[in-house]
């Protein structure tokens, strides 16, 4: 066998491409594929991955740098997710450093993180305490530690004997009389799992004794369950079946950050056992102890967004996504994959199931239904004896132009709340007013760095944009023709609690937006607030969509449907179909008929009739009749080529000269359309523009569409513009 020469390192940076380094003798037997390493690059140091050993250089080996240093033992990824990051790299057209180096919690992307799940404690000293009696907080910590007779005590222990004792425990340790150690924790097989007994209906029962006989082997199964049908007890029945084997663990994936406590509170309650969350809240020391403590097998739980999907877990046996429509899976930024299809890959490749949930199935996972990828189970009942909600519109073109809420929703509210029932008003429109007019001249207070109007907010009584976070204090003049004739268009929810205030005085209000919830703990303690029925009426954006349970609401208003039906975006009416189901889910939940009003100016849409009428089911399937007539996803295949820069010719000069030299590299059977100006132009001070690929197959000449994808990087406008590919886009902007 050769001994190999070179390795191949990853590092974090956006060439897709993989450094050689020349390999020292005492660092060969270390290397091992994942793990981290320092390396020199140009003039400085860098932490790499290390992928692969190879015998050939495309590099004379002289000209090779040497490897410094290998940072991990064992590496901090196992082959499994270095294989997934590897596909995922390549499928969205990624650099694959910059890719390993996402996944990472962020203090691993340092080498002062250790990447060793250790257990700190401190070395008990024997010395002579006479030195502390000027200390009696010192002397009796160490009197304490002398009277447990163990060579060390837990970090932990300690703190919990003696709260605020950092300042204590330093002066003992710079004085010798304590000794702080990380003492390494072997990777252990957890214990098997008790759980609560579960009640589950004749359907509950009859999906998860179907699920449960696929549990073998890899297969995609899409749950989908009416609001209410208790698609989570389903989960919890699989669970509890992969569970009994010691060596197991299961990931489940959520939408939100915001749903992840409703979650983990059902979860802790159903199963006795070591859960870990992961989201992008958490401080980086939580993430990387969780992290950590996940990849060596020590918890069998995970619940985590979507970056948690790249997790280590050498146990995995089954995969949950729950609310798989949701867009939030999409990460837009940076690193841009959909982590529902990355989770569907790595099932096929650990060849354990994946179960998708939703009660408004995404159109591509209806499509992979229709074309026998994924097994469909349905739930078309609700449990507990409820019944799902009724529908009605109630049509704005005959009220007053001002009014919010119409007449016929104020008086069912008025009813509902005499019932001592909860009430929730949807709008997905944070702020008091989106639009700050002057009558006299018509100037609008436009955001100075993107295409947007800034939106009043009166909590802070200041304008905001909320595509850039731009502020500025609200104006007492016109900012063309100095008029003090400043008027508020349109309606947020802030706006919506102000008119509640004065129309339902006697009942209390509650608002669950981006604004109200931003401060740590507040969701949750909203959430308590609203079981606790003190609070009577609900105001909210979509965050009152994702999943909760509110036994007492018997009432849902919809305030503006209409913002979907007249989008651009072909995928907007799906959005606003499964939005409207998601948050008509919150009423009548237990035995108590709901109801649904839904607002809009276009009582006679065809789509939204056949929604409100029929069902989900019905809606899709029109709706996917019209997709597949005009060929748009999911039956084609789309890619974005994104450029912005703060020039816009500079965009429009690298996007042209791309699609020119697509002809030498593409095939005829891939049109390119484009440059396409989204709605908004101008984000954030940068301009934006985009090309769109259509594909009639998925993964269509992959290779040729890499080689384009390398001859564009070479292009002098690429350099003064920062441009990305986003494959499978799932916005028109």
């Amino acid at each position: 066998m050769n001994t190999p020469k070179f390795a191949r390192i990853a590092l974090d940076n956006p060439l897709r491409t993989l450094f050689d380094y020349r390999i020292p003798a005492h660092l060969s037997a270390q290397l091992v594929p994942g793990c981290r390493v320092w390396v020199p690059f140009g003039k400085r140091r860098l932490i790499g991955i290390f992928i692969q050993f190879t015998q050939h250089s495309d590099i004379p080996s002289k000209k090779l740098k040497s490897l410094q240093q290998v940072i991990d033992e064992p590496p901090v990824f196992d082959p499994q997710i270095l294989a997934l990051l590897t596909w995922a790299a390549g499928y969205y057209h990624y650099s694959l450093g910059a890719a390993l180096f996402t996944a990472l919690p962020p203090a691993l992307r340092k080498a002062e993180t250790r990447a060793q799940l250790s257990h700190s404690c401190w070395l008990i000293n024997s010395l002579p305490d006479s030195a502390l009696q000027r200390a009696p907080k010192q002397q009796a910590i160490y009197a304490w530690c002398q009277q447990q007779q163990q060579a060390t005590i837990a970090h932990d222990q300690l703190k919990q004997q003696f709260p605020d004792s950092q300042s204590a425990l330093k002066a003992l340790s710079d004085k010798g009389y304590l000794t702080r150690q990380e003492i390494a924790l072997p990777m252990s097989p957890p214990a098997c799992v008790d759980s609560q007994a579960l009640t589950l209906s004749n359907a509950q029962a009859q999906l998860s004794e179907q699920l449960q006989r696929q549990l073998e082997h890899f297969n995609t199964t899409l749950l989908e369950g009416v609001t209410g049908s208790g698609k989570t007890e389903v989960y919890f029945s699989v669970m509890e079946t992969v569970l009994r084997a010691p060596a197991s663990q299961i990931l489940i994936l959520v939408p939100e950050i915001g749903l992840t406590p409703q979650l983990l509170a059902r979860v802790e309650k159903q199963f006795s056992c070591e859960i870990g969350v992961l989201h992008s809240n958490m401080s980086d020391q939580q993430r990387v102890s969780t992290w950590l403590k996940i990849s060596r097998g020590r918890l069998r739980i995970v619940i985590g967004t979507r970056l948690a999907v790249f997790t280590p877990m050498p146990q995995l046996k089954l995969i949950i996504i729950d609310e798989e429509h949701d867009a939030s899976f999409k990460q837009q930024e940076g690193f841009v994959y959909h982590a529902r299809d990355v989770a569907i890959y790595r099932a096929k490749q650990a060849d354990i199931p994946i179960i998708l949930g939703s009660a408004t199935p995404s159109f591509e996972s209806l499509h992979n239904v229709r074309s026998n990828k994924f097994h469909h189970l349905r739930l078309t009942q609700r449990a507990q004896a409820g019944q799902l909600p009724v529908i009605h519109t109630c049509d704005m073109r005959n009220q007053p132009a001002a009014a919010i809420l119409s007449s016929t929703l104020t008086r069912a509210m008025q009813h509902h709340l005499a019932q001592n029932k909860q009430v929730i008003l949807f709008l997905n429109r944070r702020g008091y007013a989106p639009t700050l007019f002057c009558h006299d001249c018509g100037w609008i207070a436009r955001c100075p760095r993107c295409d947007a109007n800034l939106t009043y907010h009166a909590t802070r009584a200041s304008l905001y944009c909320h595509h850039c976070d731009t502020q500025a204090p609200k104006p007492d003049l016109c900012g063309d023709c100095q008029s003090s004739n400043l008027i508020l268009l349109g309606h947020g929810t802030q706006r919506i609690e102000h008119v509640l205030q004065q129309q339902f005085a006697d009942y209390s209000c509650i608002r669950l937006d981006r604004d109200s919830t931003r401060s740590k703990g507040s969701m949750e303690s909203i959430l308590h607030d609203i079981h606790s029925h003190k609070y009577q009426i609900i105001i909210g954006t979509q965050l009152l969509a994702k999943g909760h349970d509110f036994p007492d609401v018997s009432l849902v208003g919809i305030l503006d449907i209409d913002y979907g039906i007249y989008s651009a975006d072909f995928r907007a009416m799906e959005r606003s179909a499964q939005l409207l189901i998601q948050v008509a889910g919150r009423a009548g939940r237990r035995q108590t008929q709901g109801e649904v009003y839904v607002q809009t100016h276009n009582p006679d849409h065809p789509l939204l009739n056949l929604l409100i009428k029929a069902d989900y089911a019905q809606y899709a399937q029109q709706a996917l009749k019209i997709r597949a007539d005009y060929q748009l996803p999911p039956y084609s295949y789309h890619m974005a080529l994104r450029a912005r820069a703060t020039d816009s010719q500079n965009v429009h000069t690298f996007l042209n000269q791309a699609k020119s030299i697509a002809a030498d590299y593409l095939p005829a059977q891939i049109s390119i359309q484009g440059p396409i100006i989204p709605v908004m132009e101008k984000k954030a001070g940068q301009y934006r523009a985009f090309l769109l690929l259509i594909r009639p197959q998925r993964g269509m000449l992959s290779e040729q569409i890499q080689h384009w994808i390398d001859q564009i990087s070479t292009l002098p406008a690429a350099r003064r513009v920062h441009w990305t590919i986003d494959v499978d886009p799932i916005d028109a902007h």
